[in-house]
């Protein structure tokens, strides 16, 4: 059974002081409900989220979203994985309609980060990696981030000043795109000058924290009088998600078995454009060589070639801005990029709208790949 899009809704990501967890949630899914015609033959609630429990100090998201929508007696469901936690949801809310248990499902990612101080928010974060082994060697996440950057450095030959094309080509796709929380332009030579966070990485090399809810209403072809989208497949893999437990951490090998997994299935291997997880610029270089759309230690390059920009030769990157600058309301990202690719395969993406886009992929991922997801959205 075919999975389709019946309606998207979204938030801007920012830092929303003055609207809580389920004011967000049910602003994205009214907002797709709308465009999908309505509450009507609901039967699942799938809500994504990560920090819920730690920040909100709430559990149960999908019941009590459900009520509030109105959508009483439907059943409902909260999955978490991490960063991950919006294309895991996307995975089952899918397989509930290919399985024929469920003909509609409304599929609500959210997170609020903002209602504690900055510090607090990242010990939280500090959890999306093995909680173990990071508090004994006491090192971040930003710290893991830098480590990778210098070893590619170092492995490939690669200029610090060459990884600067990438924050920047992210901020020239979201000042366009009204759900992002940094959409200005910056130029590459700004980025290596901004404030270091972990050498040789900046504070422009990484994502803003901020709040958002993405909604997408998924139905079964029986159920869809209207779709505008398909999701072909989603796949999934994991993986050691460790720099000192690889055989080559310059290879995600999550997103590498999740993207041959989904490219078996569907025996697709082209795409105009892709939504990926870049928290770093580091892991926006890993993931695209680990798909095989750059070769090893040639991704820098490309990107500060054009390769992968609107006008470039390559499938477009992050047409949204990416999680560098459209923002990544964690729990809630995959379910933004689901939504984006769904609107840009329809013709009706708000910012950057890549021309004649007919087949877009989505790759979410934990940390540096615990647990990665890829999908395969195209027109109908």
């Amino acid at each position: 059974m075919q999975v389709f899009v019946e309606g998207v809704g979204m938030t801007k990501v920012e830092r929303h002081y003055e609207k809580g967890l389920g004011h967000l949630a049910a602003e994205a899914a009214f907002m797709a409900l709308d465009e999908a015609g309505g509450l009507g033959g609901v039967d699942y609630v799938v809500v994504a989220n990560a920090l819920a429990t730690l920040q909100d100090e709430q559990l149960d998201l999908g019941g009590y979203l459900a009520a509030s929508l109105g959508l009483r007696g439907v059943r409902a469901l909260t999955i978490e994985a991490g960063e991950a936690s919006g294309l895991a949801a996307a995975q089952v809310a899918a397989s509930l309609i290919e399985s024929g248990m469920a003909d509609k499902v409304l599929l609500v990612g959210v997170e609020k980060v903002t209602e504690f101080p900055s510090g607090k928010a990242y010990r939280h974060l500090q959890m999306i990696y093995d909680s173990e082994s990071r508090s004994y060697y006491n090192v971040g996440f930003a710290a893991d981030a830098a480590m990778l950057t210098r070893l590619y450095m170092e492995t490939y030959g690669v200029d610090r000043e060459l990884l600067s094309y990438w924050p920047a080509l992210m901020h020239n796709n979201a000042k366009e795109n009204p759900y992002a929380m940094l959409n200005f332009a910056i130029k590459p030579d700004r980025v290596s000058k901004a404030l270091a966070i972990a050498e040789p990485l900046t504070l422009l090399d990484t994502f803003p924290l901020g709040d958002g809810a993405a909604a997408v209403v998924l139905s079964s072809k029986d159920s869809s009088s209207k779709p505008m989208a398909k999701i072909t497949a989603i796949e999934s893999a994991t993986g050691l998600g460790s720099i000192e437990l690889s055989d080559d951490p310059l290879i995600i090998d999550s997103v590498a078995e999740a993207y041959r997994r989904l490219s078996s299935l569907t025996g697709v291997d082209r795409f105009d454009f892709i939504e990926l997880h870049d928290s770093f610029t580091i892991t926006a270089m890993l993931i695209l060589e680990s798909i095989g759309v750059a070769p090893k230690g040639k991704a820098a390059e490309m990107v500060a070639q054009g390769s992968f920009s609107p006008t470039g030769t390559g499938p477009v990157a992050n047409p949204s801005g990416g999680l560098k600058a459209r923002g990544h309301p964690i729990g809630a990202t995959g379910v933004y990029q689901l939504a984006e690719a769904s609107l840009q395969v329809a013709g009706k993406f708000p910012g950057v709208q890549v021309r004649g886009a007919r087949k877009g992929l989505v790759i979410s991922m934990n940390g540096l790949g615990s647990s990665s997801f890829v999908a395969l959205v195209e027109g109908v």
